[in-house]
């Protein structure tokens, strides 16, 4: 119970660490942005928690793709991207060429049997080489295929943590946003929280009321956003209770 609890709370360092790694390994990563939902569903728990919305205080970054399209990219890509259709056709192409350049291998040899010619061995050394660097284009391809199914598990809980992070309805939703932004070098103003109504009190002409003798309370300002009929309210330099 302890761990979980743990899990909950993080600090300003966990939150920069996490916002870092969805800048450098979600939003640099052209698979994810690209991704085309292929109509397969998600299921269990990830499609719970893709069907919930992320605010859009907290989603939206200007003149980039928003951060729940990113998160949700990111948890398809993982889960129902089993291969990288590029590289498979690549390999498939790669593969047939290196066949073809064997069976033709094959031919060459048998007609050295009959005519040992100096052009008969060029020719097989010159298909001898290109087979070679198919094979080794072929394992290229392999090797990065093999590393995907450790890439993806790290792709899908980095999305999943900063997906939670952001349902989040206390402060460190906010946080968390704020840092993404930081390390994608876009400048977050109190404006975008909501907060500039009530930041600079002196732009708003000054607003008195009565206490219960009908007098006036001029110690007492209130701006004209709150300003009604049933009283006032007294709020922080941000606008809440």
């Amino acid at each position: 119970m302890a761990q979980k609890q743990n899990s909950y709370f993080l600090t300003d360092k966990d939150l920069d660490d996490i916002a870092k790694k969805v800048v450098s390994e979600l939003y640099s990563n052209k698979d994810i942005l690209e991704l085309k939902n292929n109509g397969r569903t998600l299921n269990g728990g990830l499609n719970a928690l893709v069907s919930r919305s992320i605010s859009g205080i907290y989603s939206n970054i200007d003149n980039n793709k928003p951060l729940q399209t990113v998160l949700t990219n990111s948890i398809r890509y993982s889960i129902l991207t089993d291969k990288n259709t590029a590289q498979e056709t690549e390999f498939k192409k790669i593969r047939e060429a290196c066949e073809r350049r064997k069976n033709m291998l094959m031919v060459l040899n048998r007609k050295l049997e009959l005519d040992e010619t100096e052009t008969l061995k060029n020719d097989i050394d010159k298909t001898t080489e290109e087979i070679s660097l198919l094979e080794s284009q072929l394992n290229d391809i392999a090797s990065k295929n093999s590393e995907q199914p450790c890439v993806k598990k790290n792709i899908l809980e980095l999305a999943k943590k900063a997906y939670n992070i952001l349902l989040r309805s206390d402060k460190t939703s906010e946080k968390f946003y704020v840092a993404i932004c930081k390390y994608m070098e876009i400048k977050v103003t109190p404006e975008h929280f909501g907060y500039d109504v009530y930041r600079n009190y002196s732009e708003f002409k000054p607003y008195y009321v009565r206490n219960d003798n009908n007098e006036e309370k001029k110690d007492i300002y209130v701006p004209p956003a709150l300003q009604n009929n049933s009283g006032y309210r007294r709020r922080n330099n941000y606008g809440r209770q």
